[in-house]
C-alpha cells in the first residue's frame, strides 16, 4: 500500500492507494497522528506541503517517504520562470493532470484555499497558469480589511442585486468567484479549443454545478499525482 498526503494551508488530507494504483481510502485530518494505527503496511509515503513547516507527524511511517519539490522527477516538463518557488500542490496537480489525460491540453482549475487556474499542454508541458484568492479567502478578506463588514458563511443560494449587506456580500464574492472562473474558461478555450478542463479542490462543488457538462471533476487530482511522482522516484 501507499500513502499520499496533500497538506494544504486550511487541511490535511490522505489517500491510501494500492499496488495497482486505485484509491482505497481518502479522508481528511486535523494531524497525521490520527492515522496512527489506521493503516496496512506502507510500501512509500509521498506528500506535498504549502505550509512553510516541516508536518509533524511523518515519523510515525516506517518506509521510504518522499516531498516532492521542484528538482523531483516529474512526468511533466516545465515550462515556468521559477521552477523552484512552483507549490508542491500545483506539481502534483500537475502531475495528476498528465497521468490523467495523457496528450491532451488541460486546464486544472484547483479551488481551494487559493484558486489557482493551470495549463499542461497536449505535449505534457506545464507552462504555468495564475492565483488568486480562494472562496473563503475573499469572505475573511471583506471582514478583516474592512471596519463593519461581517464574516458571511457561503450559500448555495444568491441573488443579485443582494437587498442587505449580507446578501450584497454572498452576491458579490460567489457570483464573483463563479464569473471570474467561467470567464477564464472561456477565454483559454477560444485560444486552445477542445481543451480538457478539469476540476479539484475543496470548493470544487461551488464550480461543478455551474459549469457542469464542460468539465471533469477529480477530487483527487493532486493525490493521483502524488502517487506517480512516488512510483518515479523510488528508483
Amino acid at each position: 500500500m501507499y500513502l499520499t498526503l496533500d497538506i494544504g494551508n486550511t487541511r490535511r488530507k490522505f489517500a491510501l492507494f494500492n499496488a495497482l494504483g486505485n484509491v482505497v481510502e481518502n479522508g481528511v485530518v486535523e494531524n497525521l497522528t490520527e492515522l496512527t494505527g489506521l493503516l496496512p503496511v506502507l510500501n512509500g509515503v509521498a506528500y506535498c506541503n504549502v505550509t512553510g513547516s516541516v508536518p509533524q507527524g511523518l515519523d510515525q511511517f516506517q518506509c521510504p517517504i518522499t516531498e516532492l519539490r521542484f528538482g523531483s522527477k516529474l512526468p511533466f516538463l516545465i515550462d515556468y520562470e521559477t521552477p523552484d518557488k512552483l507549490g508542491s500542490d500545483r506539481l502534483a496537480a500537475a502531475a495528476g493532470a498528465a497521468v490523467s489525460f495523457p496528450g491532451q491540453n488541460v486546464l486544472i482549475v484547483d479551488a481551494g484555499t487559493c484558486l489557482k487556474l493551470d495549463w499542461v499542454d497536449e505535449k505534457g508541458v506545464f507552462h504555468g497558469g495564475s492565483i488568486s484568492p480562494g472562496l473563503q479567502m475573499r469572505y475573511k478578506a471583506l471582514e478583516s480589511f474592512t471596519g463593519k463588514l461581517p464574516l458571511v458563511e457561503d450559500e448555495r443560494e444568491v441573488q443579485w442585486p443582494g437587498k442587505s449587506t449580507r446578501d450584497s456580500i454572498l452576491a458579490g464574492v460567489r457570483l464573483g468567484f463563479l464569473a471570474e472562473v467561467e470567464t477564464r474558461i472561456n477565454e483559454i478555450e477560444s485560444q486552445n479549443p477542445g481543451i480538457t478542463v478539469v476540476l479539484t479542490g475543496g470548493d470544487a462543488p461551488v464550480l461543478a454545478e455551474r459549469l457542469k457538462n464542460r468539465i471533469f471533476v477529480e477530487p483527487l487530482l493532486i493525490h493521483k499525482g502524488l502517487f506517480h511522482c512516488l512510483l518515479l522516484n523510488e528508483n
